[in-house]
């Protein structure tokens, strides 16, 4: 499989395995209530693509777009895999493709652009897969070079370039 790795994350600090409600609402507060710096992934280290997010009512995880790292309040964490479309209304973001991030046990999702259904990966050569390399295991990756350590009003500025992250200070 390209660019993915086991489902669940080992190699990062034991303390970070841990994440609670306390954890998120803390995160939360301090980087869209205080607008504090973005910290970095506990897995990668990357700053401008690692957060807190929310989903439905009461599904609250932190993830990082730029390596896969996802963690649901009070679950292990998971390496997300890495998905993009070819079709037209697909967004760009940071001079390459948007990525969606889906979870490892999914098999195929509907695109969100145009509706259609995609196979995540395929065994069958007729069936084009949307699976692709994470960004963090490409050297060439345009999101690479993305600056790092820099102060929540920069990732601000940075994101506004692009529709799909317009109004994010993380991607």
């Amino acid at each position: 499989m390209m660019g993915v790795s086991d489902k669940r994350l080992t190699d990062i600090n034991e303390d970070s395995l841990q994440y609670t409600e306390a954890d998120w609402e803390e995160e939360s507060y301090d980087l869209f209530v205080m607008r504090a710096n973005p910290q970095p992934c506990p897995k990668c280290g990357r700053t401008g693509f690692y957060g807190p997010r929310a989903m439905d009512p009461g599904r609250k995880y932190r993830a990082c777009r730029l390596c896969g790292f996802w963690q649901f309040v009070g679950h292990d964490p998971l390496r997300f895999n890495p998905t993009a479309h070819d079709c037209e209304d697909w967004p760009q973001c940071a001079r390459a493709p948007y990525i969606w991030w889906v979870h490892p046990d999914e098999k195929r999702y509907t695109c969100p652009y145009c509706r259609q259904q995609l196979v995540i990966e395929s065994q069958n050569v007729f069936v084009k897969s949307v699976l692709i390399v994470a960004p963090i295991d490409d050297p060439d990756h345009p999101w690479l070079k993305v600056p790092q350590n820099r102060s929540y009003p920069y990732y601000q500025r940075f994101w506004e370039h692009w529709a799909v992250t317009k109004g994010r200070v993380i991607l």
